[in-house]
């Protein structure tokens, strides 16, 4: 339907099936197993790829993996007001990493809180959860990104 605005407040990451845009993560964070580590107490950051990320990733590196679904999960409520400033230790044990390029923020190379237009609604970031919060991504971010540059705080361009 009409873009990432179709996402309920007040739901846990581990419910995030049946929301627009998230169908598609949820499952994997089932098929994997990785949901079962969003069932404890949280909080929990979770940077949620849409459908389409998936799609993508899945036709070019295949099935998504639960290391792949943790690495898009920080312990802890990260705002996306401050993921600049702290560390972004997944639930993987990597570090996604943070960069301003382009008078945008990324974690690796996805941009957060993606500005669209038209028709479509903004993807949402900050959406509170009963255990933690979201931020929508528009590309799967996945363990062993290697970025020039980049990290806690940093700036690029």
């Amino acid at each position: 339907s009409g873009g990432a605005d179709g996402i309920a407040v007040g739901k846990e990451e581990s419910d995030l099936k049946g929301y627009d845009n998230f169908g598609l993560f949820a499952a994997r964070l089932a098929s994997t197993g990785a949901a079962a580590d969003l069932a404890g107490a949280g909080p929990f950051t979770c940077f949620a790829p849409t459908d389409t990320a998936i799609e993508t990733y899945e036709k070019n590196y295949g099935p998504v993996t639960a290391e792949v679904c943790k690495y898009c999960i920080v312990p802890g409520n990260v705002a996306s007001s401050a993921v600049s400033s702290t560390p972004l230790t997944t639930l993987q044990g990597e570090a996604i990493t943070y960069s301003r390029k382009f008078r945008k923020d990324f974690v690796d190379d996805a941009i957060l809180g993606e500005k669209t237009f038209g028709q479509f609604s903004d993807f949402p970031v900050d959406v509170a959860c009963d255990n933690g919060v979201i931020h929508s991504i528009g590309m799967m971010i996945a363990p062993g990104y290697a970025a020039v540059g980049g990290g806690t705080g940093a700036t690029q361009l």
